[in-house]
Formats: C-alpha cells, sequence, structure tokens
C-alpha cells in the first residue's frame, strides 16, 4: 500500500494582513500531483487541517477545492484520512460536515475507499487498497478534553495534561487488546496529532496557546506500530533516529519563525510486515519569506527589483534605517516599498526619520514607528494576561499594525 504522510495544513491561514489560501491551494495542488505521479493510494493528514479563525464558508470553500485537487485521485480510488488538530475547531467541523458530504467521520471497521474522512475523535479503521492491499489505522487528533470525553476531575492545566496523557495511553492499551476491533495481523498506521517529547522545536512554536503542551514518551510510541504519522511539530524530523516516527511540517512556512525551514511530505511503502523501503521526501517549494535591512532609501530603493526577483510572491518584513541628510521622505519611502513588494508585512523605522511635511503625529504613529509598536504590543501582552482570548486579540494587533505600514 502506497501512503503519503501530511500533516498540518492550516488551509485558510492567515500572517497578519496577509491571506495565505493561494500559496497554500498551490501546495495542495502539488501534493495531488504527487499523489498522481506515484500512484498513492492513502493520503494522510495528521492534524491541523485549517486555521483556526477560518469561518465555516471559507472552510468549506477549502474542502471544495482539495475535492476538486483529488478529484482524480478520489476517483481512482484513493482515499484522504484526515485527523482534527490543536488548531481545528470541532463546532465549526460538525457544521461543514453536516452542510457537505465531502467529509465523512470515520467509523470503526472497514472504509469504503474513495473518499475524504476527517476525524475529530479517536478511532480505528482498516482500509483495502482497488488493487486488495489491506491496512489498519488508527486516528489519534490532539487531545483536548472534549475530544475525549474528560470530566472535571481535573483542578489545574497540568493535571488535565497528566489525565489526557493516562487516557490515550489506556484507550491506546485497551484497543491493542480488544481483537474484536483490531487486527494484529494487519500492518498498523498510527496517525497521531501530539507533542512527542524530544522533538526539536523551530523557533516560531507556532501559535501554541500553552508551550508546555501535553507531552508523549517516544518509548510509548515505538512498539507495535508499522510506522507512526506524527502531525503538530512544524519541523520535520524523525524521532529517536526511527525511520518509522516522523513529523513531515506543514506544507508551506506559515510565519518568520519557520523562514528557512524546508518543506515536503513523506512518501511511504507498506508491506504485510511493515515499511519496505524507508520513506521518501518529495519536496514542495514553500513562498520565500524574507527580512530586508535598508540601510540607505535614497539609493537601495532604485535596484531593489532586481535584486529581489522573488518579490511578487515573497512575504516581506522590512528594517529602513534613514540616515542624517536622507532626501526622500517616510511617506514617499513607504509608498514606493509597498509598490515593490506587494505582499509587505511590515515596516520597522530606525535612525533619524524625514517624515513628509503632511504628515502629523498621528500619522507617524499609525506608518509603524518602533516606539509605538512596543507601547501597544506591551499594553495590551499586560492588559490581557490570563484572557483565554490573549492569543487571538494579540494577533489581530499585529494585523492592524501591519495594515498601517
Amino acid at each position: 500500500m502506497r501512503i503519503l504522510h501530511t500533516a498540518d495544513w492550516h488551509l485558510c491561514d492567515r500572517l497578519g494582513r496577509i491571506d495565505r489560501t493561494e500559496d497554500l491551494k498551490k501546495r495542495v495542488e502539488r501534493v495531488a500531483e504527487y499523489c498522481e505521479e506515484h500512484k498513492v493510494e492513502v493520503l494522510l493528514v495528521a492534524g491541523d487541517l485549517f486555521y483556526e479563525r477560518a469561518t465555516p464558508d471559507e472552510m468549506a470553500d477549502a474542502l471544495r477545492h482539495v475535492q476538486r485537487a483529488f478529484g482524480t485521485f478520489l476517483a481512482n480510488g484513493g482515499t484522504i484520512l484526515a485527523i482534527t488538530g490543536n488548531h481545528d475547531d470541532d463546532a465549526k467541523i460538525e457544521l461543514v460536515r453536516a452542510g457537505m458530504s465531502l467529509a465523512a467521520s470515520v467509523p470503526y471497521g472497514d472504509l469504503p475507499p474513495g473518499r475524504l474522512y476527517l476525524q475529530n475523535g479517536l478511532s480505528c479503521c482498516t482500509l483495502k487498497t482497488p488493487g486488495g492491499e489491506r491496512a489498519q489505522f488508527v486516528l489519534v487528533p490532539y487531545p483536548f478534553a472534549t475530544r475525549y470525553e474528560l470530566s472535571d476531575e481535573y483542578r489545574t492545566r497540568e493535571e488535565e495534561f497528566r489525565l489526557l496523557q493516562h487516557r490515550l495511553a489506556g484507550w491506546v492499551a485497551a484497543l491493542r487488546a480488544d481483537e474484536t476491533r483490531f487486527d494484529k495481523s494487519l500492518p498498523t498506521v498510527l496517525v497521531a496529532h501530539l507533542h512527542v517529547r524530544g522533538a526539536n522545536l523551530n523557533t516560531s512554536l507556532f501559535r501554541f496557546s500553552n508551550p508546555a503542551d501535553i507531552q508523549m514518551e517516544p518509548a510509548d510510541l515505538k512498539a507495535g506500530w508499522a510506522y507512526v504519522a506524527l502531525g503538530h511539530i512544524h519541523l520535520p524530523q524523525m524521532l529517536d533516529g526511527l525511520e518509522t516516527l516522523r513529523y513531515p511540517g506543514p506544507l508551506d512556512r506559515l510565519d518568520f519563525g519557520e523562514k528557512d525551514d524546508e518543506r515536503g511530505v513523506l512518501l511511504l511503502d507498506l508491506g504485510p510486515t511493515g515499511l519496505t523501503v524507508p520513506p521518501m521526501w518529495l519536496p514542495l517549494e514553500p513562498t520565500p519569506l524574507r527580512e530586508i535591512a535598508i540601510n540607505d532609501p535614497d539609493t537601495e530603493l532604485d535596484v531593489l527589483k532586481e535584486m529581489y526577483p522573488d518579490r511578487e510572491t515573497a512575504i516581506v518584513k522590512l528594517e529602513v534605517t534613514q540616515q542624517p541628510g536622507t532626501k526622500l521622505g517616510r511617506d514617499e519611502i513607504g509608498r514606493r516599498l509597498k509598490a515593490t513588494f506587494p505582499r509587505l508585512l511590515s515596516i520597522e523605522w530606525k535612525g533619524d526619520v524625514a517624515v513628509d511635511a503632511e504628515s502629523d503625529s498621528l500619522a507617524k504613529a499609525a506608518s509603524g514607528g518602533k516606539a509605538f509598536e512596543e507601547t501597544v504590543r506591551e499594553y495590551l501582552a499586560k492588559s490581557l494576561e490570563g484572557d483565554s482570548d490573549k492569543d487571538g486579540v494579540l494577533e489581530l494587533c499585529e494585523k492592524f499594525l501591519a495594515e498601517g505600514v
């Protein structure tokens, strides 16, 4: 059975004011091409299919695009197995599922091929491909208390984490001991959206709501699986040197903490006793994320187009230093930079700033001066300490600050 392992698609995502929809659609289409080129039979998406603030309409549109991109794959009997992650909103998923026949939930037992399944609860299923190969899949979405039917017997976040870890370990042990639901004769793939202790983290910790997170021990995932298809950590890697215990990372670079990370998917060949060859890395071309310093606007603005041939697609953060005697004012520099970089995310101004005569003090602040931005961030971070909406408000703040460049 040929399987493609992906994770963390974050469809409908935004980076500040930049809509990432088209970037991600292109990566999805490349994954569909890989499925055709390599005769893939099962596509795994190990959690975080959607951006957490996507609306149901945006999610439905994204799923319709997936259906179009993988139309041939599904028509030929290919199957997409996706689980939910920590950024997937269960209520929205149920709403979308109710209005679409595309994204079915996963029942226990045999799955009909040729469909997209989106699972937000623990499950175990078997799949038989059109070619006759059979395999078993154990599906473990991110362990929220509501998904794992955890009662309110905890008082702290740490207690909740321990109970969830215990609940998950107990469920897996009970499943493997249940001969009516778990077939030990079949090669089994564990698909899980989890933080495994010892994983290397990139610098972004992509929108982790709690840096502590729920962590599983590698030893709990090593034995008894033909392959462990992980999602959640955005840095592609194997764990404990095991080819069969892998994070593939997302389809694209999603914030500037990931600006140097490679992107790709993993191709697996699963035989009756496990993988027949080591997983193959298939690269994806990520969106360029550039941090550019401009120290002499009077001369550098004229050569930026030649220096950055990918300027139309790159998402750009700029640091502009104005030396004494700079002829161009901030407003003119900003206009020219926005014309050069259509996907300009932010400008940080440094040095002795020359301001056009028509600019008043409010315009100076809104243009993105460092002191103003830092004051807003520090005020909100302090005011919202302990508030469950803190991350969302800070993200919205970054969007407004970016729009003021």
